[in-house]
């Protein structure tokens, strides 16, 4: 069997969500359409630390080009 890193650090939906600022819908979405990666063990869910780290750096986006710096009188 191959255990990916013994040390991981497993974090609790309720850590992750506090983390990230998102429901637990939310974190229920990723997993089913996105791919977010969630340990089951039984009734216990928990998200490996760096499951989670790869999840952001996969959806991460670029700075979006074409929009001015400063927006002026609320336009």
């Amino acid at each position: 069997m191959n255990i990916q890193n013994a040390n991981d650090h497993f974090l609790k939906l309720k850590e992750v969500q506090d983390l990230l600022g998102v429901s637990r819908t939310t974190l229920w979405r990723w997993q089913a359409e996105h791919g977010l990666k969630v340990v089951r063990v039984g009734d216990v869910v928990r998200v490996r630390e760096s499951d989670l780290q790869v999840f952001l750096k996969r959806h991460e986006t670029a700075s979006v080009s074409g929009l001015p710096e400063k927006i002026e009188n609320g336009a």
